[in-house]
Parts: structure tokens; sequence; C-alpha cells
């Protein structure tokens, strides 16, 4: 007899940012009820989901949203300005409408460093979002994402075919990264699919980590020409003296150059607690088996 189809609710997914989450989970063959402001543009983009108008800021729209799913897969906006406030109060109403909903798992993507207040506010905003998940009674998983293949290297494909690689840090900083394409598999295959709550935080990276020197030697044999990183001076101090401008701007480096500072002091590195320890069946993507897919699809 076959197993009844999960369905799945998705919260803060209706941007561009989100679509390769989404598409993920469909073709992972599970139902989607896809929480979405602008209804008729999202039910074009997505035929095979169910499309649930409303806000993930209102938790009536989410409690509608995550009504007979079996589990909610939510982002939450990214911090403006390295301010956290709004990752927070959207997690408040997605956590108050699965209540509603007597929803038993929510799923949440945070970021490697979300463990301890930083002072950035892009892992800060993770850290009290996590807080709010371990203290809200629901069943909650947290995967807690390296840096993401497909924003490091993929829009940098012109640069890279140049030779120039854009992280201006220390080269013996170690970054782990993931694949976003692995996010939905695994959420279906090794956590819904298996009834799974994990009760507290996965970090979701790759094998393993790479000093930036490594990415160097990475990135020269996948594009068959020498590629070498922005030197750290003066990128990144031009990137530090940018910051008021960026800030004064609302743009989205206000928050990204914190954290980048971040990493040249500290690296972002996975601890014991990954995928591969929780489940050593499913195969992360790694940086080599990326980069080589991402230079030889342009040929």
């Amino acid at each position: 007899m076959n197993e009844p189809r999960k369905t799945i609710a998705a919260i803060g997914c209706s941007g561009q940012v989100a679509e390769v989450f989404v598409r993920g989970l469909l073709a992972q063959g599970v139902s989607v009820h896809l929480l979405a402001r602008d209804a008729d543009t999202l039910a074009r983009r997505y035929p095979e989901a169910t499309i649930v108008a409303g806000s993930m800021m209102n938790a009536d729209d989410v409690a509608r949203a995550a009504d007979g799913a079996d589990a909610a897969f939510f982002l939450t906006p990214i911090a403006r300005q390295n301010d956290p406030s709004t990752e927070f109060e959207a997690a408040k109403a997605v956590i108050a409408g699965a209540k509603a909903a007597e929803l038993e798992h929510l799923i949440y993507t945070s970021a490697l460093g979300a463990g301890r207040n930083t002072g950035v506010g892009v892992l800060d905003a993770k850290f009290e979002v996590e807080r709010l998940l371990a203290s809200s009674g629901v069943g909650y998983s947290v995967l807690r994402c390296g840096s993401y293949m497909e924003d490091v290297f993929d829009p940098r494909l012109d640069l890279l075919n140049k030779g120039r690689f854009l992280l201006p840090i220390d080269k013996s900083r170690h970054i782990s990264y993931v694949s976003q394409k692995d996010v939905a598999p695994f959420i279906v295959q090794e956590l819904v699919c298996k009834d799974r709550v994990v009760n507290g935080d996965i970090d979701f990276v790759a094998p393993r980590s790479y000093a930036v020197h490594e990415v160097e030697q990475l990135l020269t044999t996948a594009a068959g020409r020498t590629v070498k990183a922005s030197p750290r001076f003066p990128t990144y101090y031009l990137f530090l003296a940018a910051l008021p401008y960026f800030r004064w701007r609302g743009h989205r480096l206000s928050s990204i150059i914190p954290l980048v500072r971040y990493w040249d002091s500290h690296g972002s590195v996975a601890s014991e607690n990954t995928v591969g320890a929780y489940a050593p069946s499913f195969h992360m993507t790694t940086l080599e088996e990326h980069l080589t897919s991402l230079f030889q699809q342009q040929k």
C-alpha cells in the first residue's frame, strides 16, 4: 500500500532567492503549499503548487498555509542594514501561525555562526530565531547552512573566467560551503518522509571546509586556467570604508560587509554535528563537483 503523499508548507519562499528550494521540493514529489502575497504571479511560476495568498508577517496567513501540512519550511528575510529585527518579527509570526495550525514540524534554514551573538546582523538574527524555535513548543529542525556555492561562485563566472575570485579575506581562513540544491532533497528524504524531527540544529555543509588558497587551486583546476582570489588589500578595506554609504542607502551590502569582516577574523567552519553524522548515506554536493559542473555548463 502506497504511503500518503507528504505536504510541506513553504513560508517566506515567494521570491527569486527561494526558487531553488521551492522547485527542489516539488521535484521530490511532495505537495507544496506556498504562501505568497502575489498569488497570481506565483501560481504561474509554480503551477504544481497550491498557492495561499498572504504574508509570512501575518500569523493567520501562515496558519492557513500550514493547515494540513506535515511540516513547514521557512526562510526569514535578510537582516537589512545589519538590523536583525525584521527576521525576528517574521519568525514570531511563523511560530504563532504554526501553533494555530497545530503543525508538528518547523524547518528553518539558519547559518553557520548563528550559535551565539557575534555583532553581525545576519547571524544574530538567526541566533534569535533559533532561540525562539527552541522555546516555542513546536517540533523544529534547524539547518545551519554554510556559504551557498551558488551565491559565492555562480554569479561571478565571468570574473572567474578572467582569473579573478572576489573573496578579499585572509587566505588562511577556512570556509564551509553547501549547495542550495541539497536543501530540498534532505528535507524531504531525511526529515519529512522519515518523520524525523531534530529539535536542534545540524550544520548543513559539504564534507569539508576550504582555506581561500585551497579554493584558488580548485578553481584553477575546474577553469583550466589560473584563478586567484582578490588581494585583501585594498579590496577588503575599500569595502569597510564604503560601509557607512551602503547603510545610508539601505543597500544589501550593508549586511554583507559585516559578514565578510567576521569571516576575515574567524572564518566560517562547521562543527562535527553535520549531515555526515546525522544522515551518513545522504550525499552532499562537494565543492569540487559544483565547480566542475559550473565550468562545464558554459561549454
